[in-house]
């Protein structure tokens, strides 16, 4: 059985309507938009509305919460007025210590936001909206770093050209971010968590001059982790034993991933998500000692049910990517996640991200109109359920070709196409056949993967991983 979620009915409630209300899906098709003002969701009073008059049978709020909720607002809005000021270093002094701790450096984290919101990316201004007490802070790079009892503060920042922003529509996923303060106590001032816009996980938008940079991190791909199919159960009506087969090679057990995992652990692997390693990339963010991305694709309940647990275990995080007409769906032998499940991977800090409708269609040479159906779509679907924008696809099968950096004229049109929907990265497949193994600044749609599959030894697995 999954595990019981964590969600009360309310919160999900609230994270479904933020998903909702999320205009994200505005740009995925069209080209850029102006930036314009669109009421906020948050969990808690409604942003922008007047607050309650106190009944007269209920005293008002506390004076000292009141004042708390007050100190943070001016801690926010003292933080985006230094955002505002390309004043990033300034920033430092107001980050609670575990936020500083997502960052190599103060002058490291510096160094990236100057880079990332530059020319048409300059941040010219901003709007908060209304305090939301009992905000719950997760870490997108390690989801053991979990923080409640803080101020939540709606939060949309300007651009100075958000139409020329690069992937199309990118502004958009900037309206529904939120920061998240510590209040004040006698023990210390209030300071940031969650930092929003600015921070670590935050939207990836491309800079205008890409500058060329490399790295080694090797990108694991899962499928199915949990107890291997049952022969029976795979009848004609379901591919039999080509089914089965093919079910069978997908499936990690329980076991070999806890020990897997346990070996990343042992070495000191640091799991970080795809814009942690896009940070590095596009601008040059350190990443940490021997970082690895773990991915999933398909969206099976089992990876849910089974490998999620031993990943919280293990403080580290990972990649879903599910097919998003699947969702909720029992195909026989197969059972796929639910919209509650996605909505509870990202409540424990997991990212979530696309991988086209039912993962049957070769994206390369299919051109823009089945494009916006397998891709466009699948991406807006996502979004409205989880409230995060979705900036990286994986393609469905193989990787065409046996180097994963070669490209032919409809790859290259597949990325163009990419990129017009909303997209940053795109996942391969691979087959790598030694050849080598790194990522580009200049080729973010060429993210090379190896699968794990089951039976595999502790040396092949080491040997994957030190592929990178």
């Amino acid at each position: 059985m999954p595990r019981p979620p964590r969600l009360d009915p309310g919160a999900l409630r609230c994270r479904l309507a933020g998903a909702r209300h999320g205009q994200r899906a505005l740009g995925r098709r069209g080209a850029g938009l102006a930036l314009v003002a669109i009421g906020l969701v948050a969990c808690g009073p409604a942003v922008g509305r007047p607050a309650p008059v106190a009944s007269p049978r209920r005293s008002a709020a506390p004076a000292g919460v009141a004042s708390r909720l007050g100190q943070a607002t001016a801690t926010a809005s003292r933080f985006l007025e230094l955002a505002e000021q390309g004043a990033y270093g300034r920033q430092w002094a107001l980050l609670a210590p575990l936020a500083r701790a997502q960052w190599p450096s103060a002058a490291g984290r510096a160094r990236m936001l100057r880079t990332k919101f530059q020319g048409a990316a300059r941040i010219v201004g901003f709007t908060l909206g209304g305090p939301r007490p009992g905000a719950r802070w997760v870490s997108r790079e390690n989801p053991a770093q979990v923080a409640g009892g803080g101020v939540g503060i709606a939060v949309r920042v300007r651009f100075l050209d958000p139409a020329a922003l690069r992937p199309v529509g990118v502004a958009a996923d900037f309206r529904s971010l939120e920061l998240i303060v510590t209040p004040a106590t006698a023990r210390g001032p209030a300071r940031v968590l969650g930092e929003g816009p600015l921070a670590l996980d935050a939207p990836v938008v491309t800079p205008t001059v890409v500058a060329l940079r490399t790295a080694a991190v090797p990108i694991l791909m899962y499928h199915l982790v949990g107890p291997l199919p049952i022969r029976s159960q795979w009848t004609a009506k379901y591919d039999g034993a080509y089914g089965y087969a093919i079910e069978y090679g997908l499936t990690v057990p329980t076991a070999q991933f806890a020990a897997e995992m346990g070996a990343l652990v042992a070495a000191h692997d640091t799991a970080i998500s795809l814009t942690h390693l896009l940070d590095g990339l596009l601008y040059g963010l350190r990443l940490p000692p021997r970082p690895v991305v773990i991915t999933f694709d398909d969206g099976f309940q089992d990876e849910f049910q089974y490998a999620v647990p031993i990943l919280l275990r293990d403080h580290l995080t990972a990649v879903f990517l599910p097919c998003s007409g699947f969702i909720g769906a029992v195909n026989g032998p197969q059972r796929y996640m639910s919209a509650h499940d996605l909505v509870q991977l990202v409540a424990d800090g997991f990212s979530v991200e696309d991988h086209t409708i039912y993962d049957s269609v070769k994206l390369w040479g299919v051109g823009p109109q089945l494009m916006d159906q397998l891709a466009g779509s699948s991406a807006a679907r996502l979004e409205r359920i989880t409230g995060q924008p979705i900036q990286f696809i994986s393609y469905s099968g193989l990787w065409p070709f046996a180097s994963s950096t070669e490209v032919q004229p409809p790859e290259a049109e597949l990325f163009s196409e990419l990129a017009r929907l909303g997209y940053v990265g795109g996942l391969e497949d691979n087959q790598l056949n030694g050849s080598p193994w790194f990522e580009s600044s200049r080729q973010p749609f060429l993210l090379p993967r190896l699968r794990c599959y089951p039976g595999e030894s502790p040396a092949a697995f080491a040997t994957i991983v030190e592929q990178g």
